[in-house]
């Protein structure tokens, strides 16, 4: 066998190998329409909040998650401006709560979530802060409609033939 074929064949066995190596993501779909809007890879300890307009209290809500080293959603942290009527009002465990001035702060959470199911709506302002400062207008994503945010562990072939269905 002559070098170039060697090296051609190398390289289509090692981008299969590759292919196939799981990964972790953060992956956001229409639930309604079973559609990915948003994939990301995720590592522990990766960090991401969400912000809405409380559809009863009219007032913002602000939820903080990470992901641990099982790679399982966590909430822990939330504020909010009020604490009527849908929003927290007791704590669990270790739980601490704060009068911060102008909103009030749930810390030292630790709610594990299997998934986060997220009604949209433009009026709700809904968004999603990743890790690295990036802001998502979750409306933006699917419309006015019920998004699920979840982690998954997939093999890499699936993520770039997900993230590649987004853009199309």
């Amino acid at each position: 066998m002559d070098k170039k074929r060697i090296i051609i064949l190398s390289s289509i066995a090692a981008l299969f190998f590759f292919s196939l190596i799981p990964c972790h993501v953060l992956r956001i779909e229409a639930a309604r329409k079973n559609q990915t809007v948003f994939i990301q890879i995720i590592r522990p300890d990766y960090r991401f909040s969400t912000r809405y307009i409380h559809s009863v209290e009219l007032s913002p809500v602000r939820e903080y998650f990470k992901i641990d080293k099982n790679f399982r959603v966590v909430l822990y942290e939330t504020t909010f401006s009020s604490c009527n009527t849908g929003l927290p009002t007791t704590l669990s465990g270790d739980e601490k709560f704060y009068n911060v001035g102008t909103h009030l702060r749930i810390s030292n959470m630790h709610r594990v979530l299997p998934e986060l199911n997220l009604w949209v709506n433009k009026k709700y302002d809904n968004t999603l802060t990743l890790g690295d400062g990036e802001i998502l207008k979750l409306p933006s994503l699917a419309g006015n409609t019920l998004l699920r945010v979840a982690v998954e562990k997939l093999p890499f072939l699936e993520f770039l033939y997900l993230k590649a269905k987004i853009f199309v």
